[in-house]
């Protein structure tokens, strides 16, 4: 029984997170590429006899095409899945360049800064640029690098992000979401829930039958009891 509790729980939270699209960088670019991935697919198959590989098509198409950056984008994410992380930081930096505001490069940007230990250089330009736009047009990039900030283990950056995303973007329920993760990660059940509900009022999606609000209530209260201090400096383990 307990272990169908933590899988409905479990589930629950994943179809928030989805619903959401803040599951940081790996989760933005399932989520935003699947096309561009179906794409690649597609179009090996129509050259599979040819004898033309996936990549270099992709490479004719991106100098074909100069003007239109998904061609090269997607040349990146298919030579970082092949391994070639140099290649695609060359295929992305000229993006990287050219299109600092697009989400989906600064996604692919990220994920190669993760790998390659550069966080806190793409933290910092992130911030600037970020504080450099107009609100209405930072809610993107903001949960990127909030997402960015909780990850390098500066939680208290990201809530200040995500705080900053709410008062620019009041209709929008992503930072309220993101902001409610991360509430839920630290153990403040109460404080999460409040945020979700808020949420809930922005986004029809979110009342859907198939997210159990009591079940995540309880959930996130327990841990919440669970991980408040009760002696100086332990705290519980939270559930997977």
């Amino acid at each position: 029984m307990v272990a169908g509790f933590r899988r409905q729980s479990t589930e629950t939270l994943a179809r928030v997170g989805a619903v959401a699209g803040v599951c940081a960088v790996a989760g933005w670019m399932v989520t935003q590429l699947w096309t561009q991935q179906n794409s690649l697919a597609t179009l090996q198959n129509h050259t599979s006899g040819e004898g033309v590989s996936g990549l270099e098509l992709l490479r004719a198409q991106a100098l074909d095409h100069p003007r239109d950056w998904r061609w090269s984008l997607l040349l990146a994410r298919a030579q970082h899945d092949e391994g070639d992380r140099e290649s695609a930081l060359r295929t992305l930096r000229p993006l990287h360049r050219l299109h600092p505001d697009r989400p989906e490069v600064m996604a692919l940007w990220a994920l190669l800064a993760l790998e390659t230990n550069q966080v806190a250089e793409l933290i910092k330009s992130l911030n600037e640029r970020v504080n450099a736009l107009p609100a209405e047009r930072r809610l993107s990039l903001g949960l990127l690098l909030a997402d960015l900030q909780r990850m390098s283990g500066d939680a208290q950056a990201a809530a200040d992000r995500y705080l900053s995303l709410i008062k620019d973007s009041p209709q929008q329920p992503e930072p309220l979401l993101a902001l409610a993760l991360l509430k839920r990660d630290q153990g403040q059940g109460a404080e999460a829930i409040d945020l979700l509900r808020k949420a809930m009022t922005l986004d029809k999606r979110l009342l859907s039958p198939a997210i159990d609000l009591q079940t995540l209530e309880l959930r996130w209260a327990l841990e919440a009891a669970r991980n408040s201090p009760i002696r100086s400096g332990l705290r519980a383990v939270t559930t997977p």
